[in-house]
Formats: C-alpha cells, structure tokens, sequence
C-alpha cells in the first residue's frame, strides 16, 4: 500500500473518531465583556436597568451534519444576571447611578436579548459557521421614548468541529458588540441623559 494513502486514511479515520466523541449538548454561558470609556454623560442620575432574555425557543443552534449526527446548543439562563451586571457598570462608567427597574422607575433601559443563532455545518472537510446575536434596547424618560435593534453577525471556516469554549468565545464577542452598540448610540444616551 502506498504510504501517502495510509497517511491519509489514517489521518481520515482519526477526524471520525474525534468527531465521533464530540458529540455532545453544549451549553453556552453568558460571559459578554463590554468596552466602554468613563464620561460624566449621565450626570449621576438615577436609571432603571433591566435585562431579559426573551427569545421564544432557548435553543441556540446546532454543530455538524443535519442529516446524520450533530449536537444542540443552548443558552445558560433565562434572566442573564452576568449580562446585568456588565450593563450596569458600563452605565455606572457612564455616570449614571443604576438600579434594578421598575414600574414607578422614571428613566429606565431595557435590554432584551432577541436572537441568539450559531450554527457549524459539517462540509466534506471542513465546518462551515456562521453565528448572529439581535438584541433589542428601549429607553424611557418621562414621555419620551427610544427603541432600536442591534444586529451582529460573524462566519467562519475551521477544520474541526467547534467546542464549547469556542463556540461560546464567538456568542459572547457578538454579545459583547451589540451591547457595546446599544450603549454608543448618541440618541439612546440623549433620551436617558435628558
């Protein structure tokens, strides 16, 4: 037998076997790390926060072939407390003096996370991904009102199927981004800092 083709099917029947082991749930928690410069926009007013996850199916998406063998991916938690605190010492750095929301709350974010999509198609050698975070803000100040969605997305080819530390890198950089989005917007900030 040729040594170039022991090579390869050695090298072949090791890919399926790794992947063959992989195939378990992953579960991706909620991490997001958001980059925002101390100002004095918010002027230590009092500001309502509030952060839920609203998506209406928890799972996130899937890692290999659709048709044969793949695993499930979910997100952690349905009141995403790690995304909360971000969110409100980014605000905090910001100037405002945060506090958990309520009706009787005058100013007040809310921050709704909408989509959570990642996906790694097994193609005939590599893992084809593409990953999607929407996530919603409203802002209220008295009367006014301000509501926008913030979208980000990232694919990707790799060689191998992707694993929970990865995978769950990839979610919480999206995250991260579109909150830091949510926090640079000049007309969302202008109705909270009124």
């Amino acid at each position: 037998m040729n040594t170039k083709f022991q090579l390869a099917l050695f090298v072949l029947s090791l890919g399926v076997a790794v992947q063959g082991c992989m195939l378990k749930s992953e579960t991706v928690h909620f991490a997001p790390q958001l980059q925002v410069r101390q100002t004095d926009i918010g002027q230590g007013k009092a500001l309502g926060l509030e952060v839920a996850d609203v998506r209406a199916d928890k799972k996130v998406g899937i890692v290999g072939d659709p048709k044969m063998k793949f695993i499930t991916v979910t997100a952690e938690d349905d009141s995403p407390s790690t995304v909360y605190k971000q969110a409100a010492d980014a605000l905090t750095k910001l100037g405002f003096k945060v506090e958990p929301a309520s009706n009787e709350t005058e100013r007040a974010l809310r921050i709704e996370i909408r989509e959570l999509q990642y996906e790694s198609i097994k193609q005939p050698f590599t893992f084809d991904s593409k990953a999607m975070v929407l996530v919603g803000a409203i802002a209220r100040n008295g009367t006014d009102r301000y509501e926008r969605t913030y979208q980000t997305e990232q694919t990707s080819t790799t060689g191998a199927p992707p694993g929970q530390s990865e995978i769950g890198k990839t979610i919480n950089g999206l995250l991260s981004t579109a909150l830091d989005d949510v926090l640079a917007d000049r007309q969302l900030m202008a109705v909270l800092a009124k």
